[in-house]
């Protein structure tokens, strides 16, 4: 049996967050045909970079977990060099902006103006680990291949070229400054194969690189829900209100974005029972207000449950390359409402047959929840129509036999 080893910043049952979830969905599915291992830190809080687990080897569902603490993090000196970083990326975005990559980045494709200060930033990041890096090092002859989860951090950044001919990146990339970055020029470009998660994201990145684009698909994730008990899913119902908007993952601004106003406008100008529930964990002032629930975290099986008693799942982030808790609430029938402002959204409503709908405004938001709260039968339209979309598109044996596939590949070419 072969060996895997997937690269992310944070790993576990607690760890809320779609990437990570993403890897430990990936990893477990695998694990039953390779050794699966999972090098990640020690820290949970991405605001803090605190390590809360000891150093150490731990087995979680059959994936043997290797964590290691993360370098100090001097937040002063980080946030120096990052205004240092920036021209770099701030001009290869507005070649973009300007609509002149298909003219300028086929020319030049590889930019090392500010390489050094970006990588420089990389070994200063919270996640930030020489620890993690130089076992990679030291062991990479024992993988068959090695899965990096997301671009943008320190580990992918600086790990990716210790044997890029076996690598594997899964980017989750979005349309953002960090993606113009001197060092993603080499990175996007370098390693063995990359794995996207949607058409929308592959074009894009196929417009920033062009012809020096590393070998590629997309390949995407499927979709596992957790059974929610009778108990729980009886709890919800007798402890939440009869009609909820639901959000899950970690509740920053940066994934909220306007969306708490929004919804309190839309309490104050109609009468309607409406609620709003957060699940997750907090990452910013508190909003306190009778129709604002906010939960804490909350286990695979309740979120499933909460779902499941919903009205509708939100995700108003501008900043996604999937979105895993929209598939979820698609495939139990659950319409889906999301920010126009996203690209991959706007796909999910395109091929999902309105099953996910995006709202453009303050306004359109409220014409869209006063549409579907008094027309009931168009809601279970909606939800037959994303269980379809689900079903016919994020199948998990398609995914993990394109995925396996490509290891199998670097096997070959080393023999």
């Amino acid at each position: 049996m072969g060996k895997i080893g997937f690269i992310t910043v944070r790993y576990g049952l607690d760890v809320t967050g779609g990437a990570e979830f993403h890897c430990r969905m990936l990893a477990e599915r695998i694990a039953g045909q390779y050794d699966v291992e999972v090098l990640t830190t020690t820290v949970k809080d991405y605001t803090t970079f605190i390590p809360e687990v000891k150093e150490g080897t731990y087995e979680l569902n059959g994936v043997k977990i290797r964590r290691f603490d993360n370098n100090p993090f001097n937040r002063t000196y980080y946030e120096q060099l990052q205004k240092k970083s920036k021209k770099a990326s701030k001009i290869r975005r507005l070649i973009y902006r300007l609509n002149l990559s298909n003219i300028i980045f086929p020319i030049f494709p590889i930019w090392n103006y500010q390489k050094d200060v970006e990588y420089k930033l990389m070994k200063n990041y919270g996640f930030y680990s020489d620890n993690l890096l130089n076992y990679l090092k030291e062991h990479k002859d024992e993988y068959d291949a090695l899965i990096f989860i997301t671009y943008e951090n320190a580990l992918t950044q600086l790990g990716d070229f210790i044997a890029p001919e076996k690598t594997i990146l899964i980017p989750t990339a979005h349309l953002e400054s960090m993606l113009f970055r001197s060092i993603n020029s080499h990175l996007f470009t370098k390693v063995g194969y990359i794995a996207f998660n949607t058409d929308t994201e592959r074009k894009m990145c196929q417009k920033i690189f062009q012809h020096k684009l590393a070998p590629n698909d997309v390949v995407s994730v499927g979709v596992d829900i957790t059974s929610a008990s009778k108990e729980e899913i009886e709890k919800v119902k007798d402890h939440f209100p009869k009609q909820y908007l639901l959000f899950c993952g970690r509740i920053v601004e940066g994934k909220l974005n306007n969306f708490l106003d929004y919804f309190l406008a839309f309490k104050n100008k109609y009468n309607t029972d409406l609620k709003l529930v957060l699940t997750g964990d907090l990452f910013m002032p508190k909003v306190e207000h009778p129709d604002i629930i906010y939960t804490g975290f909350v286990t695979e099986s309740e979120k499933t449950a909460l779902i499941m008693n919903s009205f509708a799942v939100v995700n108003p982030s501008i900043y996604e390359s999937l979105s895993l808790i929209a598939l979820e609430a698609l495939s139990l029938g659950k319409m889906v409402i999301a920010n126009k402002k996203c690209n991959v959204m706007i796909e999910h409503e395109a091929k999902s047959n309105g099953a996910l709908i995006c709202y453009k405004s303050e306004n359109n938001l409220h014409k869209i929840l006063l549409e579907h709260i008094e027309n009931p039968s168009l809601m279970e339209e909606k939800g037959r129509a994303g269980i379809k979309y689900v079903s016919e598109n994020y199948q998990w044996d398609v995914i993990i036999d394109k995925l396996l596939a490509v290891i199998e590949k670097f096997k070959l070419k080393r023999l």
